[in-house]
């Protein structure tokens, strides 16, 4: 870039050469040395071309199509790394918005700086040095006037900052409002919401109006000033160099050069501004993606981590307490366990008691406030994250499904499934009617899900997750957790969930079961029951044992009129 602004600034320095050899070619016409001026610049403009088509852009597209590319993969990797506790507090427009945004505003910026701000900062530095050459005196006229600007410049954009991360807070805000009405598209409807969210959507937008307008006309103050600056200093440096001439101090080739390169450097000192103002607004956005790239990682992986081979091995929860974000009251309180293998280990409670966090504690979706989790011994922060994971099948009681086919979705965890395998996990979970009824599923297991699985209902999602976990235990998991998996489930459909379990406790020896239920007909079998409440561990026992207690398990059994476990 340097060389080809360089070796642009030869043209004005050879047309002052050649307006200085006019009153020759007048007397003597035109002479060898002219047409070598004339050879000269036709040579550099072959070179400059060169340079720029077959080295700076190439140089520059290569990297430019590489990091559009890079940006957004990044963003991804670094979603998908960080833990549940950072999307729980973050809606999916929002940070699609952040990544979305970022990249965008990444790559103008460079554009920019490619295209306008560098060639114009190097070209106006090259000709501040050539004009100090010619003349230094016409050459500080010049150039002191524009040191003002720079000021007047810098000056206005802090004024503009805190708009500007307004303006891009309320982008993100009404992204998200956007993406969250469309996903939600059904209870929209069903409760005839359109309007307000439609409304709610356009105070957003009309807001962003209003601030990006009134920081467009204040900027216009600013752009006046400086343009006003800058304007005389180049009238005034023109007026002066003709009285030069006719003192005899110049030369009209020099005063030509500085109209035809001091326009040229106006022009850049101009786009230097539009762009610096247009970076600095797009910064904002990009900054924005920077502190999402650099957020920590609650759940680290530890490197190189460890892999404890494939055994299974008991869990232990050590003084585990769990304190969320911006809550005072602990989530789980100074709790430890053991878990066996080969155990089923039911937890219940209250709402709200620490059931489903404990399993995501045990399954390192959260890592503990305070206290450890280990395995085999091993502090689980130790063990390699995805090693740790894997061992781990998971069916929550709201099953995430993707946009793809059933099987797909069944064999999320282990792609390379057998026709077999998927056939068992498909009777498992009670799907082989689903997927053999032409009418709702016409290509059988290839049939589409539609986005989050809208084609299914509550309990066909879920029992595609609990397909999705059998297949997972079949290719090595050795823990399954149940978070109220049976909850959208019927009666009949219940009851074979239930056999499944007991066959494949009996199947896997060594198999760990966490369940959590509201619907304690699912693990009134368990070997253990917890009873949570506060985040500790209030009673512990066979249902047998903490019926006789008649204590708060004994209260939830009541409550539910489940007679028929006491018999």
């Amino acid at each position: 870039m340097a060389a080809v602004e360089g070796i642009g600034l030869g043209f004005p320095l050879l047309f002052r050469a050649l307006v200085d050899q006019l009153p020759s070619v007048i007397v003597h016409g035109i002479t060898g040395g002219i047409f070598a001026i004339v050879v000269a610049m036709f040579v550099a403009r072959v070179v400059m071309l060169l340079l720029r088509r077959f080295i700076q852009e190439p140089l520059f597209l290569r990297a430019h199509i590489r990091l559009e590319n890079l940006w957004p993969t990044q963003a991804h990797e670094k979603l998908l790394a960080l833990s549940l506790r950072y999307h729980e507090r973050e809606n999916t427009g929002s940070k699609i918005a952040k990544v979305i945004k970022g990249v965008e505003k990444l790559v103008s910026m460079l554009d920019d700086g490619f295209y306008t701000l560098l060639p114009a900062l190097l070209y106006t530095l090259f000709n501040l040095v050539v004009m100090f050459v010619l003349d230094w005196r016409l050459g500080l006229l010049f150039f002191l006037p524009l040191i003002p600007v720079v000021w007047i410049n810098l000056k206005s954009h802090e004024r503009f900052y805190a708009d500007w991360v307004r303006w891009e807070e309320l982008k993100e805000q009404s992204v998200g409002r956007f993406c969250q009405s469309i996903l939600n598209v059904r209870t929209v409807q069903s409760f005839v919401r359109e309007r307000a969210e439609a409304s709610s959507h356009r105070d957003l937008r009309e807001a962003m109006r209003v601030l990006d307008t009134n920081i467009c006309l204040r900027l216009q103050r600013y752009h006046f000033a400086m343009e006003m600056v800058y304007g005389l200093s180049f009238i005034s440096t023109i007026v002066v160099g003709m009285y030069f001439v006719y003192l005899g101090w110049s030369t009209v080739g020099t005063v030509s050069y500085l109209f035809i390169t001091g326009y040229a450097t106006l022009q850049s000192v101009w786009s230097m501004i539009q762009v610096y103002t247009r970076i600095l607004r797009d910064l904002v956005a990009a900054e924005r993606l920077y502190t999402l790239l650099n957020e920590d990682v609650d759940v680290a992986n530890e490197a190189p981590g460890v892999m404890l081979g494939e055994g299974s091995g008991a869990i232990t929860l050590g003084d585990v307490s769990v304190i969320y974000p911006s809550k005072t009251q602990p989530a789980l309180d100074s709790l430890s366990l053991t878990i066996h293998p080969g155990e089923m280990l039911a937890l219940v409670g209250r709402s709200g008691s620490g059931k489903s966090t404990l399993a995501n504690v045990l399954a390192r979706v959260y890592d503990p406030t305070n206290g450890t989790v280990a395995i085999n011994g091993v502090d689980a922060r130790t063990v390699d994250r995805g090693w740790y994971r894997q061992r781990f099948a998971f069916v929550p009681q709201d099953v995430d499904l993707f946009d793809g086919t059933i099987r797909y979705n069944i064999t999320y965890a282990y792609p390379d499934a057998s026709d077999e395998l998927v056939g068992r996990a498909v009777e498992a979970a009670c799907l082989d009617t689903l997927v053999s009824d032409f009418a709702r599923c016409p290509d059988g297991l290839s049939t589409q899900v539609g986005e989050r699985g809208v084609k299914l209902s509550g309990g066909e999602k879920q029992r595609v997750g609990i397909a999705r976990a059998y297949v997972a235990l079949l290719a090595g998991a050795r823990v399954l957790v149940l978070d109220e998996a049976t909850a959208s489930l019927d009666s009949v459909s219940e009851r074979v969930v239930q056999g499944f379990i007991e066959r494949l406790r009996a199947e896997a020896k060594d198999l760990t079961i966490v369940a959590i239920a509201h619907r304690l007909s699912t693990i009134y079998k368990a070997d253990r029951i917890h009873v949570l409440s506060g985040g500790r561990i209030a009673e512990d026992g066979t249902h047998e044992q903490l019926l006789r207690r008649n204590g708060l398990y004994a209260e939830l059994v009541a409550l539910q009129q489940m007679g028929e476990l006491r018999e």
